[in-house]
């Protein structure tokens, strides 16, 4: 029996981090391997459901978050995180995967790498934090050798990017988002209803500058007046604190304040109800990884309107609407086109959700086991 660490650092605002490992947690809990044994390493152990099956162990690390003085002096000394060798060495890991490799005292670890906005969009970004990114990825590949990643896309970006590592291993993990069975049937529940009482459309994004909320606040001073778009998020962009304030007096300026609004942070099963009730969902990021909000929509069945990205392509969800993300009059031309098929739309949609719940059984069981095939390939050549 192999153990296999998964380290879940826990940060503010994650969201998006903490719907991915819930959703491998979940695909492997439903399609174990009986040759590992899982240990999520976490500083909040709370998110996780205690109703695993037991080849899954929740561990609450309190000594991954210690920045004392002497831990810092350790981790300088080792070139390791030595909390993480702490629990390491305690519960005899074979691998890591989803954290940073350590020069000594780790078994063997595997990074992630979610996407490289940093290259596309470095204006976004202190150049501090540029460094520390590429120091990290650069750190990652030259102690391990491997490299995890969400998508193809990111693959080919790292190939691009860092052309001095093409010797790296690099491993495509794309994620199936954690859907419960509620909010499949509330989904289920809206489609069998003849009429939605007040159609409207739903971007369920953080408001992050780089989610490209402002085009859709141009978009919808070029559409009729009883169109609307519901917004939730956290509204704090630690890289731009003045980002919300911004996009809320533009929004005044244009009095699209009934057209354009904005709910801030909401519990998520407020989230997948709007979801669910939404004519369709719009993501306009200039920039993604793999986009949860895309995933969510597309295995719900749900009609999407997407800036034209490459990694937008490679999710594919059925019927989806593609834009330039910097073009407000396409973006309009998209929404107003689902608005006045709103009626048809509704029964291509019904159509989608049978089929999307059968192609998420079916990739949920394919995340799982990509993840495990791995992992296996990493432990056999170590």
């Amino acid at each position: 029996m192999k153990k296999v660490g998964i380290c879940v650092l826990v940060t503010e605002d994650w969201f998006g981090g903490i719907n991915y490992f819930l959703s491998l947690l979940s695909a492997l809990n439903q399609h174990p391997n009986p040759d590992h044994e899982y240990y999520i390493l976490t500083n909040r152990s709370d998110i996780f459901s205690h109703s695993y099956k037991p080849h899954i162990k929740i561990i609450q690390c309190e000594h991954l978050t210690d920045n004392s003085e002497r831990v810092r002096r350790l981790r300088r000394h080792f070139q390791t995180n030595i909390g993480l060798a702490y629990y390491a060495r305690l519960y005899q890991l074979d691998l890591i995967t989803h954290t940073m490799p350590g020069k000594r005292l780790l078994p063997p670890t595997i990074y992630w790498m979610p996407d490289f906005q940093h290259c596309y969009l470095p204006q976004l970004f202190r150049e501090a934090e540029i460094g520390s990114r590429d120091q990290s990825i650069s750190m990652a590949v030259e102690r391990s050798g491997h490299l995890l990643l969400s998508s193809e896309s990111a693959e080919r970006d790292f190939r691009h990017f860092y052309p001095q590592y093409d010797s790296v291993q690099t491993h495509v993990l794309r994620f199936v988002p954690y859907i419960q069975a509620q909010d499949l049937a509330c989904q289920q529940q809206i489609l069998a209803q003849p009429q939605v009482e007040d159609d409207f459309f739903y971007l369920p994004n953080q408001f992050w500058v780089h989610k490209n909320h402002a085009v859709v606040i141009e978009a919808l001073l070029l559409l009729p007046r009883e169109i609307k778009v519901i917004c939730t998020g956290s509204l704090n962009d630690y890289r731009n604190a003045t980002h919300i304030e911004q996009l809320l007096q533009r929004v005044k300026e244009l009095r699209l304040e009934e057209r354009f609004v904005v709910l801030g942070l909401v519990e998520r099963s407020k989230m997948m109800s709007l979801m669910a009730r939404a004519l369709a969902i719009i993501n306009p990021s200039l920039f993604e990884g793999w986009s949860t909000t895309v995933e969510e929509a597309k295995y719900t069945g749900k009609k999407i309107i997407l800036s034209d990205l490459p990694v937008h392509r490679e999710q594919a969800p059925a019927d989806a609407v593609y834009f330039p993300p910097r073009d407000p009059s396409a973006l309009a031309a998209a929404i107003l086109q689902i608005w006045q098929q709103k009626n048809n739309e509704r029964q291509r949609a019904v159509s989608r959700f049978a089929q999307a719940r059968i192609t998420l059984a079916e990739n949920r069981a394919l995340f799982a086991e990509k993840y495990q095939t791995i992992i296996s390939a990493i432990l056999k050549n170590v």
